[in-house]
């Protein structure tokens, strides 16, 4: 995500570190450990370029995902870095990667507070929601009733604050409904996993954002060492993932859940609950969730998206065409908070499905195939890449993008 103006690029949280540093002692380097992000297309050279010409010290972490930094220096030097055009944003670090503890990375850009992805499950406005959920896929290196009360504590943390109610259901693919599922490989999505450190969760945002059937989703990695109370710890993983579940983006706060490098978590911070409270009408006396019902849970059932059957006779190697209609540019700036995108997609055997990314809203699925549609795009302030893909049956891709430069 690209921000001009440097004081736009230093978390209020990160100055105000700052500013607790004391000088009282001339002779005493007082420094302060960030994480830095960088525009889209620096490469890691650039960053580490970037970082040691202001003086900076490098702090290796072996979980950061690109493009990000782990940094130490003065306050001076943070501020120098937020000056040069590469970079995009800067914000503090949390005690586990300061201490090299192990971490999982989210991934995604970061704001300068809890992004709102949407409006919610509950449209405009603060109100209350029921959802249907599923774990319609169990980890196979967990029992299945273990990993089935972790899920429920993680919903019911966040029903605790809001009025949003999960009921369990045996229909994963119906509408407003979440699936959680364990796979390895391609699972019947877009975004195959590929072995243990790799890609390993993908969830969803509320509709419009991402589309039905797969809107609230989550999706995991069943190749990755799953655990009960230590790394990698189901309940902490499902609890992150739940908050873009219901629309959350990502926190630049140490100690929220929704801060974007986690190890193990509790409950909710101040800050979680605040944002998730904007979004939903807040849990008061008298509004407890409804008891959750016994479990029944059924270990590793078949998976409810299966894989498209190969294609008989010669091996379709046709690639689909897709073209982006609306915007019309393949350039556009703009005031606006949100877009929506329209366009159409053709292949010699048919079009599958249909997806996009964004540099700064994640990823999902459009609506539609030969005629598609994404509503409500999130933007953030600055450039906004967007690159809307095409799947056939065989799995066959092309892609077009765009590019829209919020105001």
């Amino acid at each position: 995500m690209e921000r001009k103006d440097s004081e736009d690029k230093v978390s209020p949280a990160l100055r105000i570190r700052g500013a607790e540093l004391v000088f009282d002692d001339p002779g005493v380097r007082n420094t302060i450990v960030f994480l830095a992000e960088f525009r889209p297309g620096t490469g890691p050279g650039e960053m580490r370029a970037a970082a040691t010409f202001q003086g900076l010290l490098i702090r290796e972490h072996p979980d950061l995902a690109l493009p990000h930094l782990l940094l130490e220096g003065t306050l001076d030097q943070l501020e120098a870095l937020a000056r040069r055009e590469e970079t995009s944003y800067l914000w503090p670090a949390s005690d586990d990667l300061v201490r090299g503890n192990p971490v999982r990375g989210c991934g995604g850009s970061i704001g300068q507070a809890i992004l709102r992805i949407g409006q919610g499950w509950d449209g405009a406005g603060k109100g209350a929601v029921e959802l249907g959920w599923t774990l319609s896929r169990y980890p196979s290196r967990v029992p299945a009733d273990e990993a089935l009360q972790a899920v429920e504590a993680a919903l019911a943390e966040w029903s605790r604050w809001v009025r949003v109610d999960f009921r369990q259901s045996g229909n994963p693919s119906a509408a407003r409904h979440l699936n959680l599922l364990f796979a390895g490989g391609a699972h019947g999505d877009p975004f195959p996993f590929d072995g243990r450190d790799g890609r390993w969760r993908t969830p969803f945002y509320p509709a419009p954002v991402n589309a039905e059937p797969v809107a609230g989703d989550m999706h995991f990695d069943d190749d990755e060492n799953w655990q009960i109370g230590t790394d990698t710890d189901i309940y902490s993983v499902v609890l992150h993932e739940l908050g873009h579940a219901l629309g959350l983006g990502h926190s630049d706060t140490p100690g929220a859940v929704m801060y974007p490098y986690y190890r193990r978590a509790e409950k909710l911070s101040e800050e979680d609950i605040r944002e998730i409270q904007g979004m939903y009408a807040a849990r008061t006396a008298g509004t407890d969730p409804p008891p959750a019902p016994a479990p029944t849970p059924t270990p590793n059932p078949p998976p409810t998206v299966p894989s498209a059957p190969p294609p008989a006779g010669t091996p379709d190697r046709v690639a689909p065409t897709v073209t982006i209609s609306s915007p019309a540019q393949t350039a556009v700036v703009v005031t606006a908070e949100s877009v929506t995108l329209r366009g159409t997609a053709k292949d010699n055997q048919g079009v599958s499905l249909v997806t996009w990314w964004s540099n700064t809203a994640g990823v999902g699925v459009a609506a539609g195939t030969t005629e598609w549609s994404v509503a409500s795009l999130p933007l953030m302030k600055g450039t906004n890449y967007i690159k809307i893909t095409a799947f056939d049956a065989s799995g066959n891709a092309s892609w077009k993008s765009v590019v829209i430069t919020r105001r």
